[in-house]
């Protein structure tokens, strides 16, 4: 006899019973008297220095505490261990088991995942691009990060034909410029899914240099910026970015639980960081392809690429730099700046006001 704990199922309560087996069952004495036939009794895959777990057929356990009694109990009811359990218990199998499983890991977060994504984003309705920008910018609005521009009329309308100049003759949605002064955001300019762009003041002043000019090579140069944006917009990159978070974030969870928010949150951080990445590369392509169709060089947005990153360079310390490196959503400056030195066509056409 052995001492064991039986649950019949009904409740929680934990009944100490003796167990013992003979005439082809197994008969529990002591809080309770049961008797179930071994025939009918199935024994839990057991695991060292955890009990060994007999489930009845009336839905109730029992939990033996005396390790020395499971190869009696494995022998009264034929227990044999299943293909998995013994492939666990030989060392190569289970290293061979690990290293699919690592591939399947890989295979599904790098090609996989994206392909997945890929296809729901084509599956998410031309609506929901017009409800998420919307929304997006009214947020930033909310949180005074865009005011009115400091720019004349006069310089806005210029802008605005620069867009004009760049957008394809039937863009995918409506494109609409709308330049800001964004103290906060710095030099910069914001794609929205609704077709949207937003160029802030700075960006604006860093191109136009000392002078105030829209001359021929600031004008080149907000001209690719705003075809990049516009690459963005008719690429769909808000959408397809929105769905491969959801879908990583999914595949993060599935893989780490609830072990840590922070835990679980990081690859999906990342994995979105690289995809941030390959969208940046796509719009500058769709930029200089666009310029390049009007004749437009590419070098001035080159320049202003460089420029941006020696400014920051100025701004940031060092060390700061190089750990951020690993984590931008943006790809090395040098390397954008040097594809498009690359797809740089011959004399670039004026585009001053």
């Amino acid at each position: 006899m052995s001492a064991a704990h039986y649950f019949d199922g009904h409740s929680a309560r934990l009944h100490v019973v003796q167990l013992s087996t003979g005439n082809g069952a197994i008969h529990l004495h002591g809080e309770t008297t049961r008797s179930y036939s071994l025939a009918g009794t199935r024994l839990a895959e057991p695991f060292e220095h955890a009990p060994t777990v007999l489930y009845f057929k009336d839905g109730s356990h029992a939990e033996v505490l005396d390790p020395g009694v499971r190869p009696q109990l494995m022998e009264a009811l034929g227990y044999r261990k299943s293909w998995v359990v013994r492939w666990q218990e030989h060392m190569a199998a289970s290293l061979l088991a690990l290293a699919l499983l690592v591939a399947l890991i890989v295979a599904a977060w790098f090609w996989g995942l994206p392909a997945a994504a890929e296809r729901l984003s084509r599956e998410v309705p031309p609506s929901a691009d017009q409800a998420l920008g919307e929304n997006a910018l009214a947020l930033l609005q909310k949180q005074n990060l865009l005011q009115p521009s400091r720019f004349s009329e006069d310089r806005l309308a210029a802008l605005q034909g620069l867009l004009q100049r760049v957008q394809p003759a039937s863009p995918r949605i409506p494109l609409r410029l709308k330049v800001v002064d964004a103290p906060l955001l710095g030099p910069n300019a914001l794609a929205f899914p609704d077709g949207t762009i937003v160029l802030t003041d700075q960006l604006v002043r860093t191109a136009l240099g000392e002078s105030g000019d829209l001359d021929a090579r600031a004008a080149a140069m907000l001209a690719g910026v705003l075809a990049h944006e516009v690459g963005h917009i008719e690429m769909r990159h808000s959408v397809r970015s929105m769905t491969r978070a959801s879908l990583t974030a999914a595949l993060s969870a599935t893989l780490f639980g609830d072990f840590s928010a922070v835990a679980a949150g990081l690859p999906a951080l990342l994995g979105n960081m690289e995809y941030s990445r390959d969208m940046e590369l796509a719009a500058d392509g769709y930029a200089a392809a666009a310029l390049h169709r009007r004749g437009i060089s590419t070098l001035p947005l080159a320049d202003l690429f460089d420029h941006l990153d020696e400014q920051a360079d100025k701004t940031t310390p060092k060390m700061l730099r190089q750990a951020m490196s690993y984590a931008s959503t943006h790809p090395d400056g040098y390397a954008r700046s040097q594809r498009l030195r690359e797809a740089a066509p011959e004399p670039e056409e004026a585009l001053s006001e």
